[in-house]
Formats: C-alpha cells, sequence, structure tokens
C-alpha cells in the first residue's frame, strides 16, 4: 500500500514541476515587455506617460521631478 501512495506523490511531483517550468517560461515571456516602458533613467522606477518626463541637456535621458533635484551636474558636457 505504501508503494502504490508513493507513486502517486512521485506522479504529482512531476506535474507540479512541470506547471512551476511552464509558468515560469510565460512569466519570462512577459519580463521582456515590461522593459519596454519609458521610465526615469535614474530611479528606474517612476513610469512615464507620453510626453511626460524630463530630458538632460547633455546626455538626452529623461527623468522623474523627484530624480531632478537629485542629480548633480558635471562640469564637463559629457554625462
Amino acid at each position: 500500500m505504501v508503494c502504490k501512495g508513493a507513486g502517486g506523490i512521485q506522479q504529482q511531483l512531476t506535474s507540479y514541476r512541470e506547471t512551476v517550468v511552464r509558468q515560469a517560461a510565460v512569466a519570462a515571456g512577459a519580463g521582456t515587455h515590461r522593459d519596454d516602458a519609458p521610465t526615469c533613467g535614474i530611479c528606474h522606477k517612476t513610469k512615464f506617460a507620453d510626453g511626460c518626463g524630463h530630458l538632460c541637456s547633455y546626455c538626452q535621458t529623461k527623468f522623474c521631478a523627484r530624480c531632478g533635484g537629485r542629480v548633480s551636474l558635471r562640469s564637463n558636457t559629457g554625462c
């Protein structure tokens, strides 16, 4: 009786592993779409709607209003 139960558990474990691998593959595919969203070039947290955000005059990087005050200006023109 114990062997029969162990075989059922092994089958459930195999099925569970396959499900986890399949869901991980779907999640990995969805992660690439998330990177396409325009986000702040400094904190990488704030997402911008169309036309929003400030643009650096030196390197043309978009940044949010919260990060704009924290960035120190460099003496040279390259960022």
